[in-house]
């Protein structure tokens, strides 16, 4: 018997998992994470009622700013560069619904993943994959999870809800966490030569590679550096943002090889191509050696390795610590 707890948004792709859900498997239930505390839209317990789908509407405001608005606003006074969607994942939105699951149930989302072997993959629309974004979910999570939509395209996605005349909300689902961006005290914006040439904000509303906001200054220039330390925001031109490796802590192990040394293909962020590296162990941390120097590498973005065997099979992912070169 196969019974499903389905993350319901409201959105196109959780309906339409919900719908595939409803045709396909034995029992369907619905849980609504409310993080935002003005409960579930009208479009969602609209499409519930009319497939009979019991809705279950979590209070999620608590843990939703303890797990990931306060520690991204910490984030961003450090100078970092966080991920609240992949934060939510791990953190709010399956961990709330892994503690619901019944015996025998499977969490579903809308999400454009797959799970191959108890692995998690990426999905067969590459423009819409989100496998990025599961990445920081524990094993133990993942193993109880299905994603439909993995083997759709988005174009599909939408016909198939269209057709069943569900209704659902238009816009596109959101980074719920793209207004915490922002914050902290006025600072020095300086030249890689160390030349004052202007001043910032805050360093909350910066990132590196980002060009607005830092003044003109004749020529292209970019954030290079965010220095918590010191409150500085250093900029440079393009040669400046290449590295040639990179540093990444708190590893969530999907299946990272035994070996001290491994070749992988790192993701360092959404909309990042994966690149090929050589991954050493060092402790608790991985020291990442890109094939060629990457561009605008930023502490605080989530790293996601995949194998080296081109299987798209993700094998873990961690949170980048620091740069190199």
């Amino acid at each position: 018997m196969r019974e499903a707890l389905v993350c319901l948004s409201g959105g196109v792709d959780s309906t339409a998992a919900m719908l595939i859900c409803h045709e396909e498997w034995d029992a369907v239930r619905a849980v609504y994470l409310d993080t935002r505390g003005s409960g579930p839209p009208c479009q969602a317990r609209e499409s519930t009622a009319r497939l009979g789908v019991e809705l279950i509407v979590m209070d999620s405001v608590d843990i939703f700013r303890e797990r990931v608005r306060r520690p991204v606003g910490e984030a961003y006074a450090e100078g970092l560069t966080p991920n609240p969607c992949v934060m939510c994942n791990a953190t709010v939105k399956l961990a709330s619904a892994f503690s619901m699951l019944r015996p025998g149930e499977t969490i579903v989302t809308g999400h454009y993943a797959g799970m191959r072997d108890s692995s998690l993959t990426r999905a067969l629309d590459p423009g819409k994959d989100q496998s990025y974004f599961l990445a920081m979910v524990p094993r133990s999570i993942l193993s109880r999870c299905a994603f439909p939509l993995g083997a759709l395209l988005k174009t599909e996605v939408r016909e198939l809800v269209k057709g069943s005349g569900l209704p659902f909300l238009c816009r596109e689902s959101q980074d719920l966490c793209f207004d915490l961006q922002g914050g902290g005290e006025p600072g020095d914006i300086l030249t890689m030569e160390g030349e004052t040439v202007g001043r910032h904000p805050g360093l909350g509303g910066f990132t590196v590679g980002q060009r607005r906001g830092i003044g003109a200054h004749g020529r292209a220039m970019y954030v290079v550096r965010l220095d918590a330390a010191t409150n500085r925001l250093y900029v440079g031109e393009g040669c400046h943002l290449f590295s040639t490796g990179c540093t990444v802590c708190g590893i969530n192990d999907l299946g990272l090889p035994s070996g001290s040394t491994f070749n992988a293909r790192v993701q360092l962020r959404s909309r990042h191509r994966a690149v090929p590296a050589v991954v050493r162990r060092d402790l608790d941390r991985l020291a990442v050696s890109f094939q060629r120097p990457q561009r605008a590498v930023a502490p605080g973005q989530a790293a996601v390795f995949y194998s080296d065997s081109f299987d798209d099979t993700v094998l873990g992912a961690g949170v980048i610590s620091g740069v190199e070169g």
